[in-house]
């Protein structure tokens, strides 16, 4: 009896629970009425052009009838099409037919008023799917008859731009109209997804009189834009088309937005000082140094930065943060800027530690009369909420070089021409990702870069090797580089790595407000983790190298290394400058060979410095000098 009970009860709840989840069927309206009606496209209402350049209606799609009892929109729905007619159907109030009033599509529709007319509302972004030439809601059209008995007429009411693109790597097109005012009226057409093939595209823009003139802006997505503007009065006529011809040869112009006002630093002390790197005991030693190799007359510099587009690890667009130090004579045009630096800096934990926030020494260099490009990198700065990309070279180079591109731009509107020469320099993680800006232009000839000089000092390039000898209890210094490298990885790639797979408590409760938040600096990590030993980081297939996750952590580790894998080598014109201290103790020193191998299995040629110059931080200081000295 009870388990007979159970079941009874049992089915209750069920049907319960159906009752609940099914879905709410919509009741109709009192004193709704179902309407059809065949209605004309005198002059064509759709997205779709055909070899006329009329548009087609298509069945399924929806349109807004005027309901003059309720004052409001119904959505009608195109049942059928023939020619230029259609069949349309739908629910209205008895009555509130007449006169008969509508707006196709119905995403158009703005504010209908008391007389049935109605407000134009184009779309913010005119999404083009691939394979058509113009978005398929943006071709206008409206009907009004005082009795809707008869074949109801529907006439366009948006204004067409016709443009032709001449390119394929053009991912959307900005038109803006000014009128008398000066107002203006902006329009955008974008790819649906990647670029825009090339060929002609339509653009609906508000009817009216344009006197101020267009402007057109072509843009790839990643920064590169390309201008065209006429001061001549437009006319837009409503269900019109206007030609403007090709509209992607522009004058080429680099994306980049100042942000906030320059920093100026009157010494290269001062800028020193500015880092909180140096102890104040020991400034008046780092002045007689900087005194002997940045001379005071190319001072004062000003820190400037900018944002900027370049590309996310996935080669998605997303915007970016940089900082160029500028000698201020060259900004004031009395002296003529001897070139520019793109210096990388080193491995950071922290956001607030990036060049946007805070001063870097190599922003020094600008002392030497060179403007010296420091990229924040994928992550960091403008783009925090990102996880960042350590060690990720492809990520990385690319930010950098945008960074410099977009640089180019701010100096030329400027009007400060660079003739001189070009360096990548770097420390740590700086040398390996001024290697990999090496790699990036070498395999990307359509840049048109070649580096005078390339200066990395203490480089982890082999990331499959640093990471084994850091497994083997070889270095045990700062072992919070590690587990930034794994969230690095996991996060930025996308690897979806359970995190129980990769560590063990308290890292693994506590990854994402030590690591990911970027709010602790790598000490305060180190501090954290209180420990020197892998074992108590990391979980035990990390450690003992087995399982799926390990080779999937071990393939992106190869991936990212700089030994293996170039598809171009450098220019010979690229002189090649390597240092690291056989006491390294943070950065193994095997680096140094692994990638020497490597330059010499590809007759590359090369300069390689290492000495017993101290650990890693202290090694610093001798490639400062050596990067000085052959500057």
């Amino acid at each position: 009896m009870k388990r007979f009970l159970y079941f009874i009860l049992s089915a209750f709840v069920l049907v319960s629970c159906a009752r609940e989840w099914e879905p709410e069927v919509a009741l109709p309206e009192e004193g709704l009425v179902e309407r059809t009606w065949t209605v004309a496209m005198s002059d064509g209402t759709r997205a779709t052009l055909d070899d006329n350049l009329r548009p087609v209606w298509e069945a399924g799609e929806e349109l807004s009838v005027y309901d003059h009892i309720t004052g409001t929109g119904r959505i009608f729905k195109v049942v059928s099409v023939d020619g230029n007619q259609a069949t349309i159907s739908g629910q209205i109030s008895e009555g509130g037919d007449t006169p008969f009033d509508a707006i196709y599509p119905a995403k158009s529709a703005g504010e209908w008023s008391s007389d049935g007319t109605n407000t134009l509302k184009l779309p913010e972004v005119q999404s083009i799917p691939a394979g058509r030439n113009i978005c398929p809601d943006v071709l206008v059209s409206t009907a009004h008859s005082d009795s809707p008995d008869g074949v109801v007429a529907f006439h366009n009411i948006s204004s067409l731009l016709k443009v032709q693109v001449g390119r394929d790597d053009i991912a959307d097109i900005s038109i803006d109209l000014k009128g008398s005012s000066n107002s203006v009226s902006s329009y955008k057409a974008a790819a649906a997804s990647g670029t825009l093939a090339k060929g002609t595209y339509f653009i609906a823009v508000d009817p009216g009189t344009y006197s101020g003139g267009v402007t057109v802006v072509c843009s790839d997505g990643f920064g590169m834009e390309y201008h065209k503007s006429s001061t001549n009065a437009l006319v837009a006529a409503a269900g019109g088309i206007k030609n403007l011809g090709t509209v992607s040869d522009g004058a080429p112009w680099r994306y980049y937005k100042v942000v906030g006002d320059s920093v100026t630093y009157d010494t290269a002390t001062a800028l020193l000082t500015a880092t909180g790197m140096i102890e104040p005991s020991a400034l008046s030693s780092y002045s007689l140094l900087l005194s002997i190799f940045l001379p005071s007359r190319n001072g004062p510099v000003d820190a400037i930065s900018y944002s900027y587009r370049s590309a996310d690890p996935q080669g998605n667009p997303v915007e970016l943060s940089a900082v160029i130090y500028v000698p201020q004579p060259v900004l004031n045009k009395k002296k003529d800027l001897s070139g520019i630096a793109i210096a990388n800096h080193g491995t950071i934990a922290s956001n607030a530690e990036c060049p946007t926030e805070r001063a870097q020494y190599e922003g020094a260099l600008a002392f030497k009369n060179y403007a010296v490009v420091m990229s924040d990198y994928y992550g960091f700065g403008i783009s925090k909420v990102h996880p960042q990309a350590y060690l990720d070279a492809e990520t990385t180079a690319r930010g950098s070089i945008d960074a410099y591109l977009a640089a180019l731009q701010l100096l030329e509107d400027r009007d400060i021409e660079n003739e001189g020469t070009l360096y990548s320099v770097g420390y740590s993680q700086g040398g390996f990702n001024s290697m990999a800006n090496l790699k990036y232009v070498s395999e990307h000839k359509e840049l048109g870069m070649t580096f005078d000089k390339v200066m990395c000092g203490g480089s982890p390039f082999d990331v499959e090797l640093t990471w084994d000898l850091y497994l083997n209890g070889e270095y045990r210094n700062a072992i919070g580089f590690v587990p930034m490298t794994l969230v690095s990885m996991n996060e930025s790639q996308k690897l979806n790595i359970p995190y129980s797979h990769l560590f063990k408590d308290p890292l693994l409760s506590n990854w994402e407000a030590w690591i990911l938040s970027k709010e602790k600096t790598l000490t305060e990590l180190n501090v954290l983790l209180d420990t020197n030993d892998l074992a108590d980081v990391l979980a035990a297939e990390m450690v003992g190298k087995t399982g799926q996750y390990y080779d999937t952590v071990i393939g992106t580790a190869r991936r990212y290394s700089l030994n293996s894998g170039w598809t171009s080598l450098p220019d010979s014109k690229t002189s090649i400058v390597l240092y690291h201290s056989s006491e390294d103790d943070t950065v193994p020193f095997e680096n140094l060979k692994a990638m020497t191998d490597y330059l010499d299995a590809n007759n590359v040629e090369y300069d390689a410095t290492s000495g017993a110059d101290g650990g890693h931080v202290d090694a610093c200081i001798n490639f400062i000098l050596n990067l000085l000295t052959k500057w």
